[in-house]
């Protein structure tokens, strides 16, 4: 079966040629798990960088986390998401109500006391983590309910691939807050390293034709010269979740991980 309309868009006659594609219009060369978006949660940047960030202790923090919790292992800054208010212990109850209605997690730390405007956007960012990395396995065709703790080690081919997957999505929407802040104190937004990019391509075996699984692209690359230095200076586009299209000015930091200037660790798999 194909990818589902939430992450596959048909290309659109006359558009920008000076942007390039985040996804292959080549018909005839051999693709492998070249979805729409490529990368996971990638039409997320953009918005994730307009937001204000503070910092945000990793012990306080991860036990609301029900997804990216065994993902992180930095102190995060987290979104001051604008309309958030403290919750009432009435809200709390029927939140709690509703989500095991459906058969949802809730975490202790959800359950034991009404969620504050912080606490809330941990949550709030944490489904939305969970929610991107399931439709990018079915948009890839893998079973997602196989992969339901991508984390934990297994046997399952594909659990290197869900595992890279699960981090490349928890990363951007949980960014690194640097080191040298307090807890507190405002922080930029930093973007995915490349080697956490490049570490999701090498998993998954991820093939695209033209140029559609380039990591790197925008001002303030490393090492690119002539053609290819040419080629990363134009934006790029993708699909949100509506389909609509994406444009990004800049991709992945071109920084190998860990680093101060991006978010992740380094790559899973040697590069050939």
């Amino acid at each position: 079966p194909g990818a589902p309309p939430l992450l596959a868009a048909a290309w659109l006659a006359g558009a920008e040629a000076l942007l390039t594609e985040l996804y292959t219009t080549n018909a005839i060369c051999s693709q492998r798990y070249c979805v729409n978006p490529v990368f996971p949660a990638l039409e997320q940047l953009p918005n994730l960088e307009k937001l204000t960030w503070r910092k945000q202790l990793l012990a306080n923090v991860s036990g609301l986390m029900s997804f990216c919790g065994q993902v992180l292992d930095y102190d995060p800054a987290l979104p001051q998401l604008p309309g958030r208010r403290n919750e009432t212990e009435e809200q709390r109850q029927a939140r709690i109500k509703e989500r095991s209605e459906r058969g949802l997690p809730v975490t202790e730390f959800e359950a034991a006391a009404p969620l504050d405007a912080m606490r809330a956007s941990v949550v709030e960012l944490d489904r939305a983590a969970a929610k991107r990395y399931f439709l990018h396995l079915a948009g890839m065709g893998i079973e997602a309910w196989d992969h339901t703790e991508p984390m934990t080690a297994s046997s399952h081919p594909l659990r290197p691939c869900a595992k890279s997957v699960a981090e490349l999505v928890c990363y951007t929407f949980f960014p690194q807050a640097p080191v040298r802040l307090a807890a507190g104190e405002a922080a930029p937004y930093l973007r995915p390293c490349r080697s956490s990019c490049q570490s999701y391509l090498d998993a998954c075996g991820v093939e695209c034709c033209d140029e559609g699984v380039s990591c790197v692209w925008g001002p303030g690359g490393n090492g690119a010269s002539g053609a290819e230095a040419q080629r990363r200076l134009r934006p790029a586009k993708t699909v949100g979740l509506g389909g609509e299209i994406v444009t990004l000015e800049a991709g992945y930091v071109d920084h190998d991980g860990p680093s101060a200037y991006c978010t992740g660790g380094g790559a899973a798999v040697a590069e050939g």
